[in-house]
């Protein structure tokens, strides 16, 4: 037995078989290559600053200086992606990191190359541009773009404050950088008992197993050493999460935005009234999730329902998982309703080293799809053998399939997706494989096993990210009102949060579950959660209308992730089918989740009597 199973630490990266690691190989074929990349984009930097003044002058000086400076962005999409995959390997390697920062700081002097970009385009009087239209027939590529930018117009600043906005862009990382360090290289966590008796060395991907062990004194071990961990850099971390909200606060002023929500939302076109719904319906209906609470205390026959019992599956007689090689081809049976050309594309990418499967030590925790423009798009794992590690390649294969149907069919200026959209895809690709699975038993331990997964997803992804976007905006809020957001105002408010929707079945521990602020990296990008939420509700609808549907539902729906950035996403999902601006999509998530309640409580019903 080797030194790592032994101890149950994590192994080193080189232990990792290749063909269970991506290959980076194929955007640079050695660090060489990188280097030189990175030269010639940071020697283009003048020659795009120089471009200023010019793309008022006629229609092919506009075209021409659109496409150089956007061609130049691409090629240094790819450069960073590059570094920071490699850094995301083992996060200890200084040398990765190092050229990850370089990537970061040379996207930071692209960004002050090409600020006055926007400001020169919107100085553009509506009937020049106009003529430059009509008079060079290369510019309808961009008329998207243009008309984009120009709904910008009073938020974009004068070419000096641009310039100096882009150049605060490496400040402006900052904490979300110093919590990545710390969550992903430097925080360690101690030995705790496992299932089998063993003292094995706390990891992040191991969390998420313990937690929902059997065993109760399992899970508590799990849970209280992972939170006190945190509990220990608590008041570090409230300071570093107070100058990220303060630095989305600046930003939101300086651009002359009501507050950091519109600030966030406008990008994409996203009315804040989507996100003020979402929150609203999630709270109208919450006496549904309280009943949830009310059904695991009363399957698990105990009097006091802690919170690590609320994540331990309900009916384990039915458990069952899949190693690596079997979810594929699980995940490849649920996405049969795309189509023969998605599923072709998907086999390419689990036979072609796409996937960084398994954990290592110093790897970076969760997963994620990425890649850039022109190059394939990469997922990164950390499989457990858990059944909701399949369900995370399925989801973050949503991702790529959606990143290589917008680049292999849109031009690069349109080649990616908005944040907004960005859950759809994935979710989607969940929701199938969960009807597959339920549709291929009749075992009532396994049905139950799998509608509790159910029931655990739809928490997790609706209710769970509309309750952290609940505590962003509560601590946004604060930070606009100039409020310091200590350790003692970010766990009341989280406390009180998180009490309301457990509803009161569930016994919180005072001095442990607030902390779960302290772990969300989430809670650095500026009011993503929510829309884990909507792209639920909207995939879920989707899912729905493509099995229940033919050819031509299947292929609005693709057209949809074929689209990429070319039209604005509430307009995107409303083409493919679902109306994202009203409680439809989310009330239907609830009536959904009480369907699933009443066929496990009519499953149990013998049982209890």
């Amino acid at each position: 037995m080797s030194e790592s199973a032994a101890t149950g630490a994590a192994v080193e990266r080189s232990a990792i078989p290749v063909q269970d690691q991506w290959n980076l190989d194929r955007i640079f074929p050695d660090i060489d290559s990188w280097e030189a990349e990175f030269a010639a984009i940071e020697a283009e930097l003048a020659a795009l600053e120089a471009l200023r003044g010019s793309l008022s002058k006629s229609g092919a000086a506009l075209l021409a200086g659109l496409d150089r400076i956007l061609d130049a962005g691409r090629r240094l999409e790819v450069v960073y992606v590059h570094a920071s995959m490699t850094s995301d390997q083992d996060t200890r390697v200084g040398e990765n990191t190092a050229r990850k920062g370089r990537a970061g700081t040379l996207s930071v002097r692209y960004a002050e190359a090409t600020s006055w970009l926007e400001p020169e385009l919107l100085a553009l009087d509506d009937a020049k541009l106009e003529r430059f239209l009509a008079e060079e027939p290369g510019l309808e590529l961009y008329d998207h773009y243009l008309d984009d930018i120009r709904r910008h117009r009073e938020h974009t600043l004068d070419p000096g404050r641009e310039a100096l906005l882009a150049a605060a862009g490496n400040m402006a990382r900052g904490a979300s950088a110093v919590f990545s360090a710390l969550d992903n290289a430097d925080i360690k966590f101690p030995a705790v008992p496992d299932e089998k008796g063993r003292r094995v060395e706390l990891t992040k991907a191991r969390y998420t197993r313990l937690v929902r062990a059997d065993d109760r004194e399992v899970r508590r071990g799990a849970f209280e050493a992972f939170m006190d961990t945190y509990g220990g850099y608590i008041n570090t971390l409230a300071a570093n999460l107070d100058s990220n909200i303060r630095n989305h606060v600046f930003f939101a002023r300086a651009r002359n935005y009501a507050d950091t929500l519109e600030a966030a939302l406008h990008p994409n076109a996203v009315p804040v009234s989507v996100f003020h719904s979402l929150i609203e319906t999630v709270n109208a209906n919450i006496e549904t999730i309280h009943r949830y609470t009310r059904l695991k205390k009363r399957v698990l026959g105990l009097d006091r329902l802690r919170e690590f019992d609320l994540y331990v599956p309900l009916f384990t007689a039915g458990r069952f998982s899949f190693d690596y090689r079997r979810g594929c081809g699980t995940m490849l049976e649920a996405l049969a309703p795309l189509g023969d050309e998605y599923l072709e594309v998907v086999r390419k990418g689990l036979g072609d080293r796409w996937i960084d499967v398994h954990e290592n030590q110093g790897k970076r925790s969760g997963a994620y799809s990425s890649g850039a423009y022109g190059t394939d798009p990469y997922i990164l794992l950390n499989w457990s053998d858990q059944l909701r590690d399949t369900f995370t390649l399925a989801h973050e294969m949503g991702h790529s399939m959606h990143s290589w149907l917008a680049s292999h069919n849109q031009p690069y200026v349109y080649g990616d997706y908005p944040i907004f959209t960005a859950e759809v895809a994935s979710t989607f690709n969940e929701a199938l494989l969960m009807d597959h699975l339920l549709a291929t038993t009749d075992d009532r331990d396994r049905r139950l096993f799998l509608l509790d997964v159910y029931l655990d997803q739809i928490n997790s992804t609706v209710f769970r990210q509309t309750m952290f976007a609940e505590f962003e905006l509560a601590a946004h809020r604060a930070g606009e009102a100039g409020e310091t957001l200590t350790a003692d105002w970010l766990d009341e408010t989280y406390m009180g949060i998180l009490g309301r929707y457990w509803g009161p079945e569930a016994e919180l521990d005072p001095a442990r579950s607030p902390r779960t602020w302290c772990r969300i990296p989430h809670f650095y990008y500026k009011y993503y959660v929510y829309q884990y939420a909507t792209a639920f509700a909207a995939s879920t609808a989707l899912s729905r209308r493509v099995q229940a549907g033919g050819t031509a539902e299947r292929e609005q729906y693709l057209g949809f992730m074929r689209s990429g950035n070319s039209r604005y996403p509430v307009d995107t999902l409303a083409r493919a089918g679902v109306d994202v601006t009203g409680p439809g999509p989310v009330e239907d998530v609830f009536a959904l989740f009480s369907d699933l309640l009443d066929e496990a409580e009519k499953l149990i019903e013998p049982e209890v009597r």
